[in-house]
């Protein structure tokens, strides 16, 4: 997985499959990083951020072990 990847996002949790089904299922990889202090993920934590094919949504998810979402690879 690269920057400007299409992946495809699968629901695991109820959170999950209501932002896929509300947001959909295909998002464009924007970058990768670290957590920062004081944000939803622990400090360090590998992440991603992704924007939807539209650009109308963004969401950010740990990676490789997302609690809400399993991620594939589309392209």
């Amino acid at each position: 997985m690269k920057v400007g990847d299409v992946v495809k996002l699968k629901g695991k949790t109820s959170h999950g499959k209501n932002r896929v089904r509300e947001q959909g299922e295909l998002w464009k990889v924007l970058n990768f990083s670290s957590a920062l202090p004081h944000g939803p993920f622990p400090k360090g934590t590998p992440i991603i951020r992704l924007i939807t094919l539209d650009g109308k949504h963004w969401r950010t998810i740990s990676h490789p072990n997302d609690e809400n979402f399993e991620v594939t690879n589309e392209s």
